[in-house]
């Protein structure tokens, strides 16, 4: 039996019949951001009850590392005010954990200015909770942050949600992947349509016919909007994201529902829908802006750099009876078949910096 559809498929679908098919980064944007009916507008997406654990969820030791990894930051850029920035920040347990690490440090609570990238009302109550100590702020986008001062800007599992187009070249040229609606039976299906110039121009010089290819402005356009603020500012962006290191070829648009894959058109605006981060792709795209890139590095190395085996091995020592939770959470934060190899850290920074975790 065929699944109702969802409101948000029944708009989608008029819209389509009225206008014509939707680029797949509209589809995304409407699926997750609609206002009424979008994912992230409508659900918690975290921990058991939600469709994915992120690492602050996982184990307080990631958040306490990323806490050594801004204070640090923080007192190589001379200790000055600054604006602590964290775009899509969850239920605020990473920001807890980092200011809890802060609070070992007196000014460092004097010169942080929290400031919340975050669009969904739901969460925002449940970050003000978890930060209710501090005089946290919250805005819907970077720019409407003041840059009167230096800035650290975290991310992590943020860009991956921002939305992706999929090119391939076939006998027409360069074609991009939209959605329709199918005449036969009105379901939504994915369909091709010819490519933009300004989507093209995104292309790598050299190129395959008929592999898919991914690009995404959405993303180049926010992190180039980072590297701008550092510009003006001073200070240090670091993002944690699952992606790759090098562009290549690829499909990588996936959906998520309690913690397992679903169908991208299934049950549209209940699930989440996310792809691969290319990192290669960002770091060409701040590269004129002349910003100070550490080398992308797998969440693995990066935390091994930061110490996490020895804090772990203190809080075994602190909380004995908990040694095999602490020891699974740190494997499934690090291991190779887990999220250590399959995650990737990107650092950039503007001012005499050398942000730690990528020797």
């Amino acid at each position: 039996m065929t699944p109702s559809p969802t409101d948000l498929e029944k708009i989608i679908t008029e819209h389509i019949e009225a206008n014509g098919s939707m680029s797949l980064g509209a589809f995304t944007t409407l699926a997750l951001t609609h206002p009424d009916h979008g994912y992230y507008t409508c659900y918690d997406p975290l921990g058991a009850e939600g469709d994915f654990t992120t690492a602050p969820e996982i184990s307080q030791i990631f958040g306490e590392l990323i806490g050594a990894w801004v204070v640090d930051t923080w007192m190589q850029m001379g200790k000055p005010a600054f604006n602590l920035i964290e775009c899509g920040p969850g239920r605020g347990t990473l920001m807890a954990d980092i200011m809890r690490v802060g609070k070992m440090i007196p000014e460092f609570l004097n010169c942080a200015h929290v400031q919340l990238i975050e669009t969904q009302g739901m969460l925002r109550k449940k970050q003000a909770k978890a930060l209710a100590q501090y005089d946290a702020a919250w805005h819907v986008y970077l720019s409407d942050i003041q840059t009167d001062k230096p800035c650290i800007i975290l991310g992590n599992e943020f860009l991956d949600a921002l939305p992706i187009e999929q090119l391939r070249r076939d006998d027409k040229g360069w074609q991009k992947r939209v959605l329709s609606v199918d005449p036969s039976d009105k379901s939504l299906c994915f369909d091709w349509a010819a490519a933009e110039d300004d989507l093209r121009a995104l292309l790598p010089s050299k190129t395959e016919s008929h592999q898919p290819y991914e690009v995404s402005p959405a993303r180049i356009g926010f992190i180039d909007g980072c590297a701008k603020m550092l510009d003006g500012a001073g200070g240090a962006a670091l993002f944690i994201d699952y992606g790759y290191q090098k562009s290549h070829y690829g499909d990588t648009l996936q959906a998520m529902r309690h913690h397992s894959f679903s169908d991208v058109l299934a049950d549209i605006g209940q699930s989440d829908i996310t792809s691969h981060v290319d990192f290669d792709a960002l770091t060409r795209a701040i590269e004129p802006q002349q910003a100070q890139i550490s080398p992308v590095t797998t969440q693995r190395m990066f935390l091994l750099h930061l110490g996490i085996e020895q804090r772990a091995e203190a809080l075994i020592q602190a909380n004995p009876s908990r040694q095999e939770d602490i020891r699974k959470d740190v494997d499934r934060l690090i291991g190779r078949d887990q999220m250590g190899d399959l995650f990737k850290v990107m650092c950039f920074y503007k001012g005499n910096i050398k942000p730690c975790g990528f020797e």
